[in-house]
C-alpha cells in the first residue's frame, strides 16, 4: 500500500510543478507583450504618429494649459472636423467660453446675454495665438526632435500605449517668443499609431517662466457634425 501513496504524491507534485511552470510562462509572455519595443525606430514612430494624428478627419479632445505656479490658464473640451470646423467649450483665464468655427466665420457665445456673436473673416482655428484651444495639435508641430527615446508602455483607459519622450524644437512663433526649452511626452496607440495623449512642458530663459500643456485625444474619424448655431 506504500507504493500507490507515493505514486499519488509524485503525481500531485508533478501537477503542481507543471502549474507553476505554465504560470511563469504566462507571466513572461505577458511581460514581453507589454514591454517589447515597437517594430519601427522611435524617430519613424514619432513622424508617423504626428502625421496620422494631424490628418485625421475628425476627433474629440480635452486640453489644459497651466503656468509653472500651477495656475490654470485654459481648460477646454472640443471637437474638430477637418478642414475648418471646430467647437470648443470650457474656461479661459477663469472665464467661461464657447466658440464654433465654421469656415471663415467664428461664432462666440456672449457671456452676459448667452446670444451668439458672429465674427466674419476670423480664422481663429488657424491662429498661432490660440495654439491649443482651437488647434490642439498646433503645439505638436516640430522643426526637429533630437534625442527621441522610447520609454516602454504605459496603460491609459484605452489600453497599453507606446511612450516616447523628446526635447523638440517647436515650430510656433507665439511659443518661440516666450520659451526656449521644451520637453514632450507622447502616448501612442500601437494599433493605429495615433497620439492618444501628450504633455508639453516649456521653459523660458533662466527658468523664469514655464508652461505645461496636457492634451487627450479620442473618437478619431467619427462622423462628428459641427454646424453654425441657430
Amino acid at each position: 500500500m506504500v507504493e500507490p501513496r507515493w505514486l499519488i504524491l509524485r503525481k500531485t507534485h508533478l501537477l503542481a510543478l507543471v502549474g507553476i511552470i505554465l504560470l511563469l510562462l504566462a507571466l513572461w509572455g505577458l511581460a514581453g507583450h507589454f514591454s517589447r519595443k515597437p517594430q519601427i525606430a522611435p524617430e519613424q514612430l514619432l513622424a508617423e504618429s504626428l502625421g496620422k494624428t494631424a490628418t485625421s478627419k475628425s476627433f474629440r479632445y480635452q486640453m489644459e494649459a497651466r503656468l509653472g505656479d500651477g495656475g490654470m490658464l485654459t481648460r477646454i473640451d472640443g471637437e474638430r472636423v477637418a478642414p475648418d470646423r471646430v467647437h470648443i467649450k470650457g474656461t479661459m483665464y477663469n472665464n467661461p467660453v464657447e466658440f464654433i468655427q465654421v469656415g471663415d466665420k467664428t461664432y462666440m457665445r456672449d457671456l452676459w446675454t448667452q446670444k451668439w456673436l458672429t465674427l466674419e473673416g476670423n480664422r481663429l482655428a488657424q491662429s498661432e495665438l490660440f495654439v491649443t484651444e482651437f488647434n490642439p495639435l498646433g503645439f505638436l508641430k516640430f522643426k526637429d526632435a533630437p534625442g527621441i527615446r522610447y520609454r516602454g508602455r504605459e496603460k491609459l483607459k484605452e489600453g497599453q500605449m507606446l511612450v516616447l519622450e523628446c526635447h523638440p524644437l517647436i515650430d510656433n512663433t507665439y511659443l518661440e517668443v516666450k520659451y526656449t526649452d521644451y520637453f514632450c511626452k507622447l502616448w501612442i496607440d500601437p494599433a493605429d499609431h495615433r497620439i492618444r495623449q501628450a504633455v508639453l512642458e516649456a521653459r523660458g530663459p533662466g527658468d523664469k517662466t514655464s508652461l505645461s500643456v496636457g492634451l487627450k485625444l479620442w473618437d478619431f474619424d467619427r462622423p462628428l457634425e459641427i454646424k453654425p448655431p441657430v
